[in-house]
């Protein structure tokens, strides 16, 4: 199986190029053909340009912090299905799995550091 380091693949950050190519071929071919996307983007894989599209460029997700509504809403559902992040997303409208685990992370931390005071 190759690796992001095989094949003339880029790791680290996206350039303002990788990302506006991305978006055209994503116009071009739609949101789910991403083994196409990444042969003509020609230096990401296939799950890099999915996870990159669904994380942080899709235009629907929502950028701002996170709310105190959603936050408790957030912590609700954690506790009655778990860690589940991509169902958790679902319950938030415009939030990725990720910026979800994310906030949730940050906020156990902070939790923890002010019960060491």
């Amino acid at each position: 199986m190759a690796g992001p380091a095989q094949a003339g693949q880029r790791r680290g950050p996206w350039s303002q190029f990788e990302d506006d190519l991305l978006m055209t071929l994503i116009q071009n071919h739609g949101c789910s053909n991403w083994v196409r996307i990444s042969q003509e983007l020609g230096s990401r894989s296939a799950k890099q340009c999915r996870e990159r599209y669904h994380q942080n460029l899709n235009p629907s997700l929502n950028h701002e912090p996170i709310t105190k509504e959603e936050g408790q809403l957030i912590n609700y559902l954690v506790d009655t299905k778990g860690k589940r992040w991509a169902e958790i997303a679902r319950q938030l409208h415009g939030r990725c799995d990720n910026s979800v685990k994310n906030w949730w992370n940050g906020s156990q931390n902070k939790r923890r550091r002010q019960n060491r005071r």
